[in-house]
């Protein structure tokens, strides 16, 4: 095998020769799909400009290399090798008939033991997805088609290895551009040009040629589920026919799973004539990022017949709005909720509150709290008790207990009570000295604060406004140098930290630092203010990112915010003083560094599978980042995050060790910031004006659900009308939103839109 290089260095060398491409999965369910975000659709964003490639794939560096074949002036026959299907050995046996000289043409050897052949077609034709009369285990990609680059190095390690040059790709001979335009016999005697209404009859409205052209977008080894409903809507299209079977079989041969033709003719045999349409199909080749405008206008579609599984080749979903705002199906009747379910369910996806002291501080600030947010609640007990430990108590692995907690919820909702408590908790457990500043204007900010106070708990309003100036383009070096402090200080454990040395100021040796931060922030604000920079820079997954309630119930408090009770004092106080009295002193030297004294506790694994709960989601961390490149950023540091909680939850209920449960916990809570951080870089960060565009329309429609067009222009007062039509039509056609015509009792209808 040729030596292989990177994947960026192969799709910038296909671009610089002029080959449209865009990342897709590497590996995992979602393997060679194309990767969303940073493209939401493949056919319109593949592109050979280099810095663009570069943007991706500096951000996706393992993404797998997408060619998108139409535009490439290409058309690939892949010929796949699974079960009784050989089209290796078929497409060999056409080009001995037609004495075509297989050398003569680039060959990619696919993983799964397949080969694509590489043509260039003559100027002014565009050839689709449509296989003809090649034999079974043979398709074609061409316009609207992609498939997986040459050189391509997958997650697993296989590559897509050529053989010969792409550039050298000559001609597609006459012969072959006429096996692939022949038609299929059996499938226009079987199959009608046009069928009935979608409602009833099931005999769909596609022709076998547009069927395929939809399979083609879609790999044969998706999921089982997807798989199977893509061969229940075959048989809805085709009404059941031979013809259709054939096609089904045809395509599911091309996946490495296929067991033969026996098994698609029993499932086909039992599928009802009711059920999944024709549109589901529509809808799972979308997904895999098929161009269904492109599709429809191929095969003479109106522009606007672009259906999904719920109203089929609509645009306009015909509601009716009742006095009360109620909205329904004006057909159907359904109601249509007015409200996400990121809104509806979000006090139902509020974590449980831990065994110990960091359960009771959580309940006592949720209880004093008007506006409740028991997740951000939890998260600052944690940096409380964390504070407790610091310096003096460490986990298994022996990592310490350093924590950067991040609230975040809308302005008002609450979120500044926990924050508030921070202070009154520290102050009335005599530990006021630990209480670090609420900002830092530069890095020698953090630096002194580090001298003064070694163990230290900063409580810090605002957040997005401090991480917009520290990584603003015009800040200072001394403000921008504050993020690697904070990285160099989270991971420092119980080692000696050395400080940056500038101008007149030596380097000095932090012995053993503690620096919490519990800070909150808005949503909006913080993730408009990090542009990505600390996610590329390991600072943002160093926080544990906490999505508080959006709208909490505001009510009187139960217990005085001004009296922490007593018990909760005196436990602060025992963990604070578990391994003596050294680990308090507020010294940076040798002499007071609890674990150079002699008096650091190490809490080890307890004998319950602890450790092999822990191990289980380092594991999965690790095959998350294989699977989804674009998440690694975030699960990289979520094993030891997991590890830092569990033992400050061990610590609080004064344990001898760190059990399952706590593990458990630890593991649940890190799981549920990486979604969160996952859900919030996809919402809020964007590369250019249309992606933030896009992802402002997604909050709105998140938000309110049913959006009035007029609504919304008045929201996005700074985008332009005519961007704004074009991002909505860019939405719709992908898939990503619902066009609706809202019928009220009085008044025209409103066109409004809803997030699918």
């Amino acid at each position: 095998m040729a030596d292989t290089i990177s994947n960026l260095q192969a799709a910038l060398d296909l671009a610089r020769r002029g080959y449209h491409v865009f990342p897709c999965y590497p590996g995992g369910e979602k393997a060679k799909r194309p990767m969303t975000p940073p493209v939401m659709s493949w056919a319109n964003q593949s592109s050979c400009d280099p810095a663009q490639v570069q943007r991706w794939w500096a951000t996706y560096p393992h993404a797998a290399i997408g060619l998108d074949v139409g535009k490439s002036g290409l058309v690939v026959i892949d010929a796949d090798r699974h079960g009784e299907h050989d089209g290796v050995e078929a497409m060999g046996v056409l080009m001995g008939k037609h004495d075509f000289n297989p050398d003569s043409a680039p060959l990619v050897a696919t993983p799964n033991e397949g080969n694509h052949h590489f043509f260039r077609v003559p100027e002014g034709t565009k050839l689709g997805n449509g296989r003809g009369a090649l034999p079974a285990g043979i398709d074609v990609r061409g316009a609207g088609g992609y498939v997986i680059a040459p050189g391509t190095v997958m997650a697993d390690g296989r590559v897509y290895e050529i053989y010969g040059n792409l550039d050298d790709a000559p001609m597609l001979p006459d012969w072959l551009m006429h096996v692939i335009s022949a038609p299929r016999e059996e499938a226009k005697r079987d199959i009608p040009l046009r069928a009935q209404s979608q409602s009833g009859n099931h005999d769909g409205d596609r022709t076998l040629d547009e069927i395929a052209d939809l399979l083609a977008c879609i790999h044969a080894d998706c999921g089982y589920e997807e798989w199977y409903q893509v061969l229940m809507a075959i048989h809805a299209e085709t009404g059941g026919s031979a013809a259709g079977l054939a096609l089904a079989d045809q395509w599911s041969s091309g996946g490495s799973k296929y067991k033969g033709r026996r098994e698609i003719e029993v499932k086909w045999r039992s599928f009802k004539r009711d059920g999944i349409t024709g549109a589901t199909l529509a809808d799972i080749a979308r997904a895999h990022g098929g161009d269904l405008s492109a599709i429809a206008k191929k095969h003479n579609k109106p522009a606007d017949q672009l259906g999904t599984a719920e109203h089929g080749w609509q645009v306009y979903r015909q509601i009716i709005q009742a006095r009360d705002g109620t909205l329904a199906d004006a057909e159907t009747g359904e109601v249509i909720e007015t409200t996400s379910a990121t809104t509806r369910g979000a006090s139902a996806n509020q974590p449980d509150y831990p065994d110990g002291l960091v359960g009771d501080l959580a309940r006592w600030i949720v209880a004093t709290s008007r506006k409740p947010q028991p997740a951000i609640s939890i998260g600052a007990a944690l940096t409380l008790v964390g504070l407790a430990c610091g310096r003096h108590i460490a986990g298994p692995t022996m990592t310490g207990t350093t924590l950067y907690v991040l609230g975040l919820a809308p302005t008002g909702k609450g979120k500044d009570a926990p924050l508030k408590q921070i202070s009154r908790v520290l102050t009335q457990s005599r530990m006021a000295a630990h209480i670090g500043p609420p900002e830092f204007i530069s890095m020698s900010s953090v630096v002194n604060m580090l001298k003064r106070k070694p163990c230290a708990l900063c409580p810090m309003d605002e957040f997005g406004d401090f991480m917009a100036r520290v990584y603003s383009r015009k800040g200072g070096p001394h403000e921008r140098a504050i993020p690697k402090i904070l990285r160099t200080m989270w991971s420092a454990n119980f080692d000696q930290a050395a400080t940056p040395e500038w101008a007149q100021v030596e380097s000095v040796q932090i012995n053993a630092p503690h620096l919490s931060i519990f800070a909150v922030s808005t949503h909006e604000q913080f993730y408009s203010a990090i542009e990505g920079g600390a996610t590329s820079d390991g600072t943002l997954n160093r926080f544990l990112l906490i999505d508080g309630l959006r709208n909490p119930v505001e009510r009187e408090p139960e217990l005085d915010p001004h009296s922490v009770p007593m018990g909760i004092i005196n436990d602060m106080a025992l963990v604070f003083r578990r391994s003596g009295e050294m680990a308090t002193y507020q010294r940076n030297d040798i002499a007071a560094n609890p674990a150079d004294a002699g008096h650091l506790t190490v809490l080890p694994w307890c004998p319950d599978g602890a450790e092999k709960e822990w191990k289980r989601f380092q594991v999965e961390c690790e095959r998350t980042m294989l699977e989804k490149p674009d998440e690694a950023d975030f699960w990289v540091r979520g094993a030891e995050m997991a590890i830092r909680i569990a033992t400050i939850i061990a610590a609080g209920r004064h344990g001898a060790n760190v059990n399952t449960a706590d593990v458990a916990y630890g593991v649940d809570f890190v799981r549920r910031s990486i979604h969160a951080m996952v859900a919030g870089a996809r919402d809020y960060m964007a590369e250019n004006e249309n992606e933030a565009a896009i992802n402002r329309i997604i909050r709105i429609l998140k938000e309110r659900g049913v959006v009035k067009k007029r609504d919304l222009m008045r929201t996005l007062k700074g985008i332009r009308a005519k961007d704004l039509r074009d991002v909505l039509a860019f939405m719709d056609e992908a898939g990503m939103i619902e066009v609706m015509q809202v019928k009220a009792e009085r008044g025209p209808p409103a066109v409004s839109y809803r997030l699918l």
